[in-house]
């Protein structure tokens, strides 16, 4: 089985501070976290991740990638997702300025961020790594939004999430931006950005479920197809092409996302959970629980 290294993993092996209402042994739903980085560890094994990084860097730094090595000398912004497997090393213990590590997994992902994320992965269709250099400028740039993410995520505002939700979609635009200026000759394929965001918003519009009489009215990539008017293979090719994930994987993600949420914070029953889902049979929406996180819906009940 390949190795993957969890968010919960993540904080045990760097040793840093795990965030206030993080259970290291709790299955969580939702977590995002961004940290000051002035220095870390010299390196990180070969491995995919399953959560979400950006790290803003003036360093120098080696990333090994699909067999190969990539060299990155000075100021960064790099990107990584459950999607690449990879490994770093840091030839210098310290930054030359003070940079940032921001951390977020699947469950805290709204449909506006992955469709941003989206677009940025589409930027790199032919390279071998998301990351960007970057001047001077562009990097103080980049340290003012980290920092008001940094100061926000530390603030106690009651809309503090939302604030934190576009503050992260501008510096994912941003790096867009930078990188499209770099080289001109970027440009998207139009057409499969529409329908690739058109099914992301189709299947976040369906979420959060806001009762158990709420039945899930797309369900099937079929489903997702018909409302798009396209035909299935073009949508899950186009959805492979530019997540790396099939139609089907994206939906039961974020199904089951939303099962953990309902069964650990709601106060409904497990086959009131199911059926709101899409499940006809209790039976169906727990062998789906176990085969995706190899625990019984029960284990989740208990854990909240």
């Amino acid at each position: 089985m390949e190795a993957v290294e969890t968010i919960r993993q993540y904080y045990l092996n760097t040793r840093k501070e795990t965030p206030t209402g993080f259970d290291l042994h709790k299955a969580n739903t939702s977590h995002f976290n961004i940290l000051e980085s002035e220095s870390c560890l010299n390196t990180f094994p070969f491995m995919r991740r399953d959560y979400y990084k950006i790290c803003l860097v003036d360093n120098a730094l080696t990333y090994q990638y699909d067999g190969q090595k990539i060299e990155i000398e000075g100021p960064c912004i790099v990107f990584s997702n459950p999607n690449i497997p990879y490994g770093m090393e840091r030839k210098y213990l310290c930054n030359k300025r003070k940079g940032y590590i921001c951390l977020f997994n699947e469950g805290y992902l709204t449909g506006e961020i992955k469709a941003a994320l989206i677009k940025l992965n589409a930027l790199y269709a032919r390279d071998i790594f998301p990351y960007i250099m970057l001047t001077n400028e562009e990097y103080e740039l980049f340290s003012l939004y980290f920092k008001n993410l940094y100061d926000e995520y530390r603030g106690n505002f009651e809309f503090r999430k939302e604030i934190i939700t576009n503050l992260l979609r501008v510096v994912i635009y941003l790096a867009i931006k930078t990188q499209m200026n770099h080289y001109p000759e970027i440009h998207f394929t139009e057409q499969k950005d529409r329908l690739v965001t058109g099914f992301i918003k189709l299947l976040d519009r369906q979420f959060p479920v806001d009762s158990p009489n709420s039945i899930l009215e797309l369900k099937t990539p079929a489903d997702f197809a018909d409302n798009l008017n396209v035909h299935v293979n073009h949508l899950n090719h186009a959805l492979k092409t530019n997540t790396g994930k099939s139609t089907s994987q994206l939906i039961q993600e974020r199904v089951l996302t939303e099962s953990l949420a309902l069964i650990q914070y709601s106060d409904w029953s497990i086959s009131e959970v199911g059926q709101s889902l899409g499940f006809e049979y209790p039976a169906h929406f727990s062998q789906f629980i176990k085969k995706h996180t190899g625990f019984s819906p029960k284990y989740f009940k208990k854990s909240s």
